[in-house]
């Protein structure tokens, strides 16, 4: 009986113990998530996506990198995304430097792929990510949002710098993936006595929803080779177009691509 007894009461004593022990115990963890959540909300929205970039490309804390963030609505719904561009000059002279590859960095211009694009939608988590963009690490990318393959989303492309030229990335997203639609230069072969030079139009089609793409030949206005102190840096005051059709591209849905149609459409010219 007294086995009994004493057994119930330890076990009363011990339950109590538990839980006193849980009680406490819940009382840390709880005091430990509201102190996360405390400095969650502390951080701005674009310190928590920094800080999402840099988990992403595993940048540590001693590097500095430049990182833009555009906001605008890019997929269908109504939250507000971002696009989020990051440079990493600095990492790409020190791994060049540690691999001793300095003077081929040079000779191509600098080039490498560590200029980065991302797509972060309304509150999501997780980053969308492309492709990095192989260009002269010594500029940072420049973005415009436009409407082009659907009218329920927007589009963006990206320009960037390979040597003495000046090209241009097209983006689109659907659902969780980013796509790369096309891929074109604006201007090369600055220095030359007749440089490369194109006025990209986006054209309104009467038989499909989506823009088409054209590429007409063109000219700068300013071009004076004696003026031009970098070539890799050169900006043109004003690019004239001409009449002259180049090439031209229609999407396609399947491939998420623009491609070249058999014929142009002359009817739409």
């Amino acid at each position: 009986m007294y086995w009994t007894e004493f057994k119930k009461t330890g076990i009363l004593a011990l339950s109590i113990l538990l839980l006193i022990s849980c009680t406490e115990n819940a009382g840390t963890e709880q005091e430990h998530t509201e102190k996360e959540e405390k400095q969650e909300v502390s951080i701005t929205k674009e310190q928590r996506i920094a800080r999402m970039v840099e988990n992403e490309l595993n940048i540590p804390a001693t590097e500095e990198y430049d990182i833009q963030i555009l906001y605008r609505h890019i997929n269908t719904d109504t939250l507000e995304d971002a696009l989020i561009l990051v440079n990493r000059k600095d990492h790409a002279f020190q791994h060049v430097k540690s691999n001793n590859n300095e003077r081929f960095f040079e000779k191509t211009g600098y080039t490498g792929l560590f200029n980065y694009v991302f797509v972060l939608l309304g509150d999501s988590k997780r980053l969308l990510t492309t492709t990095p963009v192989g260009s002269n690490v010594n500029y940072t990318l420049r973005a415009e949002f436009l409407e082009l393959t659907s009218r329920a989303h927007t589009d963006f492309f990206v320009e960037y710098r390979i040597n003495n030229s000046l090209q241009r990335n097209y983006y689109t997203v659907r659902g969780n993936e980013v796509f790369l639609t096309f891929s074109c230069p604006v201007f090369d072969k600055v220095g030359d006595p007749i440089p490369v030079v194109y006025d990209i139009q986006h054209k309104e089609s009467s038989v499909r929803l989506t823009k088409d793409i054209a590429l007409y030949h063109a000219t700068f206005l300013d071009y004076n080779l004696k003026e031009i102190e970098d070539v890799n840096a050169y900006e043109p005051k004003e690019i004239q177009s001409s009449d002259d059709l180049y090439v031209y591209f229609i999407f396609d849905d399947n491939t998420m691509k623009y491609v070249t149609p058999m014929a142009p459409p002359v009817s739409e010219e």
